[in-house]
């Protein structure tokens, strides 16, 4: 425990030192220095001063994800800054601040901005979205899962525009959802993809009884069954096996297993949380290779679940879901007191952050 807390302080004098000698001049952040009342004080105003206070936290936190970004093996510094968003999102009012809303604007215009940018030569960009929202791109297609505009968050000024998803959408191939909840299915998300005559592959509880049911694409899900899904504008098919996971023990859960025309395999698993799945979960290995698993970081013993799957990298999703009681609103730090057990590398990101996967890295 001493050793612990020594490598906190030390993180955090770190980080500090960092945030003071570079200057402030120096953040990206929708929030300038020059705007702040150096002078005010917050008597009677918990709420301000609760939003000022985030707002100094995070935009110390941007400037750390930016010095140090998604890495194997993870730099120390990067692990202090994502505590540090776990600080400001357990406010119970975190979704309505104004500083937590332009800290999420800001990562999901750099995740855009990067997207729009991004050719793939070899291997895959991932980048997680909110919640458990991921885009990856390969050479040859881009993939969504779980994409949403942020809804869920319950944050009136929380979501992203409808515009700005549209971009989002513009940018991929195909869309692929776990289950019917709105913290992973957006049914204005979905809108968008078959408008443009791209794929939405879900439950067939996702929608029941809505018009844009009949559109979706339903595959039976079949433990290590491998399906063919065409995409358009000519581009080549890919292969998808859809098993029949569950959170809990009655709503379908997609858990999706897909492989591009050039031979990676991602493997999303929603909100996958159900003892009696381990029955094809523990096998996947046998059947099929997976290079990035996305779990769930609450999902029902990751440790189990990434010796089924033997994956190349975990990135785990889900952390932070603001529409969820502080209980289960579920932090970083939490996530790495899952993983301690896990012998397979895994990547914590937070929202509009990247990686690229090559086999082997």
């Amino acid at each position: 425990m001493k050793l612990i807390n020594r490598f906190i302080i030390f993180a955090f004098c770190v980080l500090s030192f960092q945030y003071t000698s570079q200057g402030q001049e120096h953040i990206t952040s929708p929030v300038k220095q020059d705007q702040v009342d150096p002078l005010k004080d917050y008597w009677d105003d918990v709420d301000g001063f609760l939003d000022r206070q985030s707002q100094v936290s995070l935009n110390l936190v941007e400037q750390n994800l930016q010095s140090f970004p998604p890495a194997l093996p993870e730099p120390s510094e990067r692990r202090m800054a994502l505590l540090m968003i776990d600080n400001v999102l357990h406010y119970e009012s975190a979704p309505q601040l104004s500083s937590v809303q332009e800290f999420f604007h800001l990562r999901m215009k750099t995740a855009l901005d990067e997207i729009k940018q991004t050719k793939i030569k070899e291997g895959a960009t991932v980048w997680k979205l909110y919640d458990h929202g991921f885009i990856i791109r390969t050479a040859s297609v881009t993939l969504a899962f779980d994409l949403i505009r942020g809804y869920s968050s319950r944050g009136e000024g929380f979501p992203v525009s409808d515009e700005f998803i549209k971009e989002m959408v513009d940018e991929c191939d195909i869309l692929f959802l776990s289950h019917r909840h709105g913290d992973h299915s957006d049914e204005t998300v979905a809108q968008f993809f078959l408008d443009q005559n791209k794929p939405v592959v879900a439950p067939d509880e996702v929608w029941r009884g809505k018009p844009i049911h009949a559109e979706l694409t339903h595959i039976t899900p079949e433990p290590h069954k491998l399906n063919e899904i065409q995409l358009q504008n000519g581009k080549p098919a890919l292969k998808a096996v859809i098993y029949p996971g569950h959170q809990g023990s009655r709503i379908q859960n997609n858990v999706s297993l897909v492989t591009s025309p050039e031979g990676l395999s991602f493997c999303h698993t929603g909100d996958q949380s159900n003892d009696e799945d381990f029955v094809w979960i523990d096998r996947i290995k046998d059947h099929h290779h997976v290079d990035v698993l996305m779990t769930n970081c609450w999902t029902t013993d990751i440790d189990r679940m990434a010796k089924g799957v033997n994956p190349g990298l975990i990135i785990t999703g889900h952390e932070n879901e603001l529409g969820h009681t502080i209980d289960h609103r579920e932090p970083y730090w939490l996530t790495y007191d899952r993983l301690y057990k896990t012998d397979h590398p895994y990547l914590l990101m937070t929202w509009g952050e990247s990686f690229h996967y090559n086999k082997g890295n």
